[in-house]
């Protein structure tokens, strides 16, 4: 079915279009679709909804808001009411139910640490209010639990993350700003040396909480450029992410320079333990190469190890990702994380236009994952949802008891500033009452490069007390 929407309150046009997209392919946006009527009306102390196309029954509701309510406050709940009720036309118009309802955003616990400040009870609104279902909302509430004691702890402290955008090939779901590493060779030094003085520029005089290099695969770079750029970290026992999620570029000689340089927690990502999976998405390794990273990370240091998986993969049958999930049981990393495959712009998969559509396998593959990993001894602790997934799923981030990785649940729950340095990183300030400014910096390599010292300056006035 496809619609046009029409609405007077254009502020929340892209919520509203997101609610639409959540029911793909049974409702598609088109200019020349079907015309409905998105409207939200202010009177009296009364916010009025009315949605209504030709030919099928129109939802209208009112909602009254306390005078005393806040502009911020009014302004959410304008939107909730709008959303929740077009979800609802639309679960009419369609026949059919999303599990997380009328949420479209990134972050649902963020949602549910704002019920609670408003002093609602968060389960019986998400279940109620925002059509959630029973299953999700217990998922949202048990991360919420796993986040006790680490959630909002500390904030006078800082966060750092490096970003070093290099990889051994570029995967066919990827849609990061990344290079490959072996057509980069001749810039690897210059990045590095950028970086450096990128991440000396203007650090906070603050305690540092948490660091985490991502990328792209950090480990691309030799041992030498990596320890370099660990060097200039200089971490002094926080902990201390460094992702080497392609195995094929882990080695003695690096997990050496991460034991030395103080990480205390290593990425290392299969993504699926199918050889024919890692051949078809560009991973030009084995399975057989990430069994062997993983024996080196754990017989090199003191690691914390996450493992990286994705639901949906092309080609993959339940058994296919059940054989991955319990095979990473079997090794036991302290970290386990599952990701729903999204289909993102600028990816492979998006420019061959692969159809990852089968609602009822990723809930198959996500329930299977959560039920055995939870029975193994895991804990959901964060998760963050994205566009374009089967099912409107979510990333789902596990952990073994007091194993919770600070920064990710930091990142999303935005909860602390983060210095960030390298092509693409985005460096956050928090101000209260939601207020969140953030610096990005150039994302190619080759603009990074040219305008390091703009990078630099700007850097050093954005953190300026």
């Amino acid at each position: 079915m496809k619609l046009k929407i029409l609405t007077n309150a254009e502020k929340y046009r892209n919520e509203l279009e997101d609610v639409a997209r959540a029911f793909h392919p049974f409702i598609e946006l088109d200019e020349h679709g079907e015309p409905v009527s998105v409207d939200l009306f202010n009177a009296d102390g009364e916010v009025v909804t009315d949605i209504k196309t030709k030919d099928f029954p129109s939802i209208s509701r009112k909602y009254s808001l306390p005078s005393s309510m806040s502009d911020l406050l009014k302004k959410r709940n304008e939107k909730r009411f709008l959303k929740r009720d077009f979800y609802d036309f639309a679960a009419n118009l369609t026949n059919k139910k999303l599990s997380y309802g009328s949420l479209t955003g990134i972050r649902p616990t963020k949602l549910y640490y704002e019920l609670l400040s408003e002093g609602k009870d968060p389960f019986c609104e998400l279940t109620d209010y925002f059509r959630v279902s029973e299953g999700k909302a217990t998922l949202i509430r048990d991360i919420i639990a796993s986040q006790k004691g680490i959630y909002g702890v500390d904030t006078d402290q800082i966060d750092w993350f490096v970003n070093i955008p290099f990889c051994p090939t570029r995967c066919h779901y990827c849609s990061f700003v990344s290079e490959v590493v072996n057509a980069k060779k001749s810039k690897l030094d210059e990045y590095v040396t950028a970086l450096c003085r990128d991440i000396h520029s203007a650090p906070p005089k603050r305690t540092r909480r948490a660091i985490y290099v991502g990328g792209g695969t950090p480990t691309s770079l030799s041992a030498e450029l990596l320890d370099r750029v660990l060097a200039a970290i200089n971490a002094k026992g926080e902990e201390f992410t460094v992702e080497a999620g392609r195995p094929e570029t882990v080695t003695p000689e690096k997990v050496a320079v991460l034991k030395a340089r103080n990480v205390t927690r290593v990425s290392v990502n299969p993504q699926s333990f199918k050889q024919e999976t890692l051949d078809r998405i560009g991973r030009r390794h084995t399975v057989e190469d990430v069994f062997r990273a993983y024996r080196l990370v754990r017989d090199g240091g003191n690691f914390d190890v996450n493992m990286d998986f994705i639901t949906m993969l092309p080609g993959e049958t339940f058994s296919d990702f059940k054989y991955s999930i319990d095979t990473a049981i079997d090794l036991a990393p302290e970290n386990i994380t599952v990701h729903s495959l999204s289909i993102k712009r600028g990816s492979i998969f998006a420019e061959t236009e692969y159809d990852n559509f089968s609602d009822s396998l990723a809930l198959q593959m996500s329930d299977y994952a959560l039920n055995s990993l939870e029975k193994a001894g895991y804990l959901p602790y964060y998760m963050y949802r994205q566009k374009n997934t089967t099912g409107r799923l979510e990333n789902i981030g596990y952990a073994k008891p007091n194993k919770v990785c600070k920064y990710n649940v930091d990142i999303m729950e935005e909860t602390h500033d983060i210095y960030a340095s390298g092509a693409g990183a985005i460096s956050k300030r928090l101000f209260g009452d939601g207020l969140i400014k953030r610096l990005a910096e150039v994302k190619d390599i080759k603009g990074y490069l040219e305008r390091i010292d703009e990078m630099v300056e700007k850097k050093i006035e954005f953190f300026r007390d």
